[in-house]
């Protein structure tokens, strides 16, 4: 991901060229703005705008989509929580044996709008992340002024989750090795809880690692942070910045309004 966020040759796509500090302040007001609107129309447009930019991010198919399951997984969880708890008037009813299920009309509007937002707001993160490096990211956010406590903890987090991702996959594959496979599927669940009960004791005994590691080293979340940006932003990415800013805004009045 880092090579391909990287490349900003005049070949690539136009979201990779512009400057990093546009784009992650565009993009986090967008995940703001998409988490506030209450009509599912805006909430609708920004997902089909997001989709869009990352098809011209030339990205391959089966790969956005894959990424799309977990999230939209839990979005259709939501729903269906909503519709059956949310609301007072009943626009249908399911009979399971003795049991009597009433869909409501304001849990499915409310369940479906929740749904578009978190669909929208994990399409932005995958916009921001496939277009632009964590450095930039993380840089902005120091410009922002976000306490160094967490931009520290993101950059942590981003750097050693493809490492005990690492770890996770060489336990597993150790304990299929031994057979592990062909047991009961019971079994099977518990010799999983079992792995990731160890990969959560391995990372917390890591992290405490590279904590006093850090703090050997003298590392302060106060000190002041050379600033990574040498250079001014160019006039037409500021120019774009203001456009989608005020598309921002108009988002906002129409769904208000």
């Amino acid at each position: 991901m880092e090579l391909f966020t990287n490349d900003v040759s005049g070949d690539a796509p136009y979201l990779r060229r512009l400057d990093g500090r546009i784009k992650t302040c565009v993009l986090l007001a967008s995940i703001v703005t998409v988490s506030v609107v209450t009509g599912w129309l805006p909430a609708a447009g920004v997902l089909a705008t997001a989709l869009v930019l990352l098809f011209t991010l030339r990205l391959p198919l089966k790969k956005v989509l894959w990424r799309m399951c977990l999230p939209f997984g839990v979005a259709w969880l939501v729903m269906l929580s909503l519709i059956f708890t949310t609301g007072h008037t009943v626009f249908a009813t399911i009979t399971l044996f003795h049991i009597k299920l009433e869909i409501y009309r304001e849990g499915m509007a409310l369940g479906f709008l929740i749904m578009l937002r978190i669909l929208a707001a994990v399409s932005l993160a995958m916009l921001l992340s496939f277009s632009t490096p964590i450095v930039e990211i993380l840089a902005t956010l120091r410009l922002m002024k976000i306490p160094g406590l967490i931009v520290d903890l993101a950059d942590m987090i981003y750097r050693y989750a493809m490492s005990l991702g690492e770890v996770g996959a060489t336990m597993r594959k150790a304990q299929r090795s031994r057979g592990g496979e062909g047991l009961p599927w019971h079994k099977q669940a518990r010799d999983l809880g079992s792995v990731a009960g160890n990969l959560l004791i391995k990372s917390f005994e890591r992290s405490v690692r590279i904590y006093k590691a850090m703090l050997a080293r003298g590392y302060d979340e106060d000190a002041v942070v050379q600033p990574y940006f040498t250079r001014p932003i160019p006039s037409q990415d500021i120019l774009a910045g203001v456009l989608c800013g005020l598309v921002l805004v108009a988002v906002l009045v129409c769904n208000f309004a």
